[in-house]
Formats: structure tokens, C-alpha cells, sequence
């Protein structure tokens, strides 16, 4: 089964991110389970750091593949009425997996030393 490419990924992240309004981080990676049934350890409301978070999970090379982890923690994305409408797993240190079982292809992120900083400053202990 063949993933998408990076341009088809790319612009559903556009469409997503402009209607996020929150991000969560959750227990678990692409075998935690439904989203709504894992617990939320870390969560970014704030304009600004909603933003940062945008640049370092969307910014970097696809790899027109995917780990074969299941990833560490999950990154879901909230609409104005709360709800998820978009979700990626953190694999290594080094990508994301935006929406796995649909699209089949990790984003290797530009700044991952950035991104893991941003998880840990949410009091996720990524090391």
C-alpha cells in the first residue's frame, strides 16, 4: 500500500491547521486507541505557541514512507468546537506522522531538537 505524497499531505495540513484553534498532546502513538479515550498530558491553547507548534510538526521533508513504530505521543488538533479534526504521532526524535493509516508517509521534521524541546516544555519527557 502505497502512502501519499508530500504535495497531497501538505495541503491537508494547510486546511486543518487554519481551522485548529488547540492542540493536545496524548498518551500513546498510532496504537493508543480512539483520541478520545487516551489521556491528555500536555495542551497549547496560546495563539503563539499554537503557531510554533504548526511550524515545527509541517516544516521538513517527506519520507514517502513510514516507521515501523508506533510512534511515542500523539499531537491532535481541535476545532473552535473541540473537536479533533486532525491527529499525528511522534516517531524517534525525528518525525511526525500526520493521520498514518490514511496518508502512509512521515514528515521528517526540519528542527527536531526545537520540536522536542516544545514537548518537553510541556512537561513531556521525550528522552
Amino acid at each position: 500500500m502505497s502512502g501519499a505524497n508530500g504535495a497531497e499531505v501538505r495541503g491537508w495540513l494547510d486546511e486543518v491547521w487554519g481551522r485548529t484553534e488547540a492542540a493536545v498532546v496524548l498518551e500513546g502513538g498510532d496504537n493508543g486507541g480512539p483520541l478520545g479515550r487516551r489521556g491528555i498530558i500536555g495542551e497549547v491553547f496560546d495563539a503563539e505557541d499554537l503557531a510554533e507548534l504548526r511550524v515545527l510538526t509541517t516544516t521538513g521533508e517527506f519520507a514517502n514512507d513510514i516507521c515501523r513504530c508506533f510512534g511515542s505521543v500523539t499531537i491532535a488538533l481541535l476545532d473552535a468546537e473541540a473537536e479533533f479534526i486532525g491527529s499525528g504521532s511522534v516517531h524517534g526524535e525525528t518525525d511526525v506522522s500526520w493521520e498514518r493509516g490514511r496518508f502512509r508517509n512521515n514528515l521528517e521534521v526540519a528542527d527536531p531538537e526545537r520540536l522536542i524541546a516544545f514537548l518537553e516544555r510541556l512537561g513531556i519527557r521525550m528522552r
